[in-house]
């Protein structure tokens, strides 16, 4: 298995050589998709690595928000199929905004046990709503990013996979 400077480099030179190859198989050249699928590559590869169920690279990079993916790390198998295959990326964006979802509404809880007077669930239904109605509108938008999340992630378990097989030959 690589070392997370290993994967990092992976992701950035797979990234860079992905760009004029965008361009030569792209029919209208259009930037707006490759930015899209580009930047959702790299957080892919950074932040949202096949490696959070470990105290990775990626992990630390979450910084004081690491406590986020605890319960993913306790609850994942390291290089199980959840947090390794296809699907992992999108299982990760589930699992960050239900993450998500939970903090705001211990925050909001805490706010109004101390007085202030917030509607918790008009605020969490707009955020759900905002979020739905914007990924409902942007289909094509929606698809760019998710794809480069799950290449982002399919780029981590080849890695993986390559590495594994060539330590095991050696």
């Amino acid at each position: 298995m690589p070392s997370g400077r290993v994967h990092d480099a992976i992701t950035v030179l797979t990234t860079v050589a992905a760009v004029p190859v965008w361009y030569v198989l792209s029919p209208d050249r259009n930037p707006v998709p490759l930015a899209l699928v580009a930047g959702a590559y790299l957080f892919s590869g950074f932040y949202f690595s096949d490696d959070l169920d470990t105290r990775s690279r990626s992990y630390n990079r979450w910084g004081p928000f690491r406590f986020l993916w605890w319960p993913y790390q306790a609850l994942v198998p390291h290089r199980s199929w959840f947090s390794h295959g296809l699907g992992g990326p999108l299982w990760r964006v589930l699992y960050f905004g239900l993450m998500l979802w939970a903090v705001a509404r211990c925050v909001l809880w805490g706010l109004i046990e101390e007085g202030v007077k917030v509607n918790r669930d008009a605020i969490l239904g707009s955020l759900w709503t905002h979020g739905l109605t914007w990924t409902l509108t942007h289909p094509s938008a929606t698809l760019w990013l998710a794809t480069g999340l799950v290449l982002g992630g399919i780029a981590h378990s080849v890695a993986d996979t390559v590495v594994s097989f060539a330590k095991k030959m050696w």
